[in-house]
């Protein structure tokens, strides 16, 4: 091995003024080069720089509330970039400017092409890599060879039927970017649904758990989405709850029907060809728009009806003892923030109805219905009791959008009226035609739909009061 001799030291003398001043100027450049600048070195044009690999990016609408602008809750969308070569998740060191995506991958309104255009770029200039897994690791600024966008709406869209993703363009940053990322040298660009275990474990999972700020004042109601948990729930038998839900809204009821007054709804369901069963059921409307709470309550008997009357009216007679164990069923109106992301979230891509909120100057401020099944369990030996507050199943869905069709028919023709003096009086029956989509198998873009005609037999049944024997006919 050869070895090359180094040459003889020589001592140099350097004034300590010149040593100092050294010295600080290291410390300087060192501290610099620590320091994280969003202000690196780049080339002189975006597009010299490297290119190569394939992006994923996804505007995603998230279920969660954050302050806005104005201090009112938004809710924000996310831009999430994905390597797809090595799984990295990208982000951008926000800039100082709104063209330097100085908000980062998080953004209070839905984003436009151009601003996911902007941030786009940033992630090619200024990258940052989100993993946890790699955290500390710098990335290299680079353009992809091909990209490939998704929103909330199409995320699930031509899921495992790669030969449609070429020419889909419901997704609209696809053709909203392509000129501006043609310009830069990136010019594969098309469409690509979104795999589901990103969503449900990255974003579900991870990042929007975290999203909630400190001392919230808003929220929403930790019920299950009714597409998600109620067995054969479609769209089109949401579009048929929601709109017969939004009728009742406008039909305001109570200012014909006493509130808890029992309206008795009969009606034949045919399961299968060979299998028919008759259902009788007890609504009344609940509340009012002036108290600001108001719905629609569903009993399985006339007792319970009744007992839920005369707690309200304060008639004498029996106890409370009973009260809440009857299975009774609601369905109340609220705001957009006490309703479960998954129904907002099935409500804005599928265009359900919802009726506008009363007294409200927003335009946008909507009722949704909460439908919600509540039973109560008596503790024993002293123990407290227990209240579980459930979804209702799709027979029972169903029956709230006939109770509320054939209530709103009804209250349109003039012949259901119960309030004031005549409240005890009987009345009925009437005769309703009313729709049904419960049976539907339609999903979003199908044409099978299955809408059933039913006969719905209404009757008020009459009240007699505690005075006159304590019974309820």
């Amino acid at each position: 091995v050869a070895v090359t001799p180094r040459a003889p030291r020589r001592d140099i003398v350097v004034p300590r003024s010149l040593t100092r001043r050294a010295r600080a100027r290291s410390r300087v450049q060192g501290e610099r080069a620590r320091r994280p600048s969003s202000r690196r070195a780049m080339p002189k044009s975006i597009d010299a720089l490297p290119q190569s690999g394939r992006w994923q990016l996804y505007v995603h609408k998230l279920r969660a509330w954050i302050p806005g602008d104005d201090e009112q809750p938004v809710r924000p969308y996310l831009m999430l970039v994905v390597s797809t070569d090595d799984g990295a998740f990208l982000a951008c060191e926000p800039g100082d400017t709104p063209e330097d995506a100085s908000g980062g991958n998080v953004v209070k309104e839905k984003p436009t092409a151009e601003t996911v255009l902007r941030f786009l770029r940033r992630c090619m200039t200024h990258p940052r890599l989100m993993n946890t897994s790699k955290a500390g690791e710098r990335r290299k600024p680079a353009r992809p060879k091909t990209i490939r966008f998704a929103d909330t709406t199409t995320a699930s869209l031509h899921l495992g039927d790669e030969s449609k993703w070429a020419a889909e363009t419901a997704c609209e940053y696809v053709e909203g970017c392509r000129e501006g990322l043609k310009a830069i040298g990136v010019s594969d660009v098309s469409f690509a649904p979104v795999p589901p275990q990103l969503v449900n474990d990255i974003i579900r999972g991870q990042i929007e758990p975290n999203m909630a700020p400190a001392n919230q004042e808003w929220g929403t109601q930790h019920l299950p989405g009714l597409m998600e948990s109620v067995d054969g729930f479609t769209p089109a038998f949401g579009a048929s709850l929601f709109g017969a839900a939004a009728d009742f809204v406008r039909a305001a009821p109570w200012e014909k029907i006493a509130s808890r007054r029992p309206i008795q709804l009969a009606y034949r369901l045919v399961l299968r060809e060979d299998v028919a069963m008759k259902i009788t059921s007890y609504g009344s409307v609940v509340g009012d728009a002036e108290s600001g709470s108001f719905g629609l309550s569903v009993h399985k008997t006339v007792e319970d009806a009744m007992r839920a009357y005369k707690m309200e009216n304060g008639d004498d007679g029996d106890d409370d003892a009973g009260a809440g164990e009857d299975g009774g069923q609601s369905c109340m109106f609220g705001s957009i923030f006490e309703t479960p992301f998954e129904d907002i979230d099935a409500a804005e891509a599928n265009a359900w109805d919802l009726a506008p909120m009363i007294g409200e100057s927003d335009a946008n401020a909507k009722y949704f219905p909460l439908f919600c099944k509540i039973a109560v369990e008596k503790g024993a030996d002293g123990a407290e009791d227990s209240l579980s507050v459930t979804r209702p199943a799709i027979i029972e869905l169903q029956c709230f959008e006939l109770m509320m069709k054939a209530i709103v028919s009804l209250i349109k023709s003039g012949d259901l009226k119960s309030i004031g003096d005549d409240v005890r009086d009987g009345a009925g029956p009437w005769t309703v035609r009313a729709d049904t989509m419960a049976g539907s198998t339609s999903k979003r873009g199908d044409a099978e739909i299955e809408r059933a005609e039913i006969e719905l037999s209404v009757t008020l049944p009459p009240i007699e009061s505690a005075a006159g024997g304590g019974a309820y006919v």
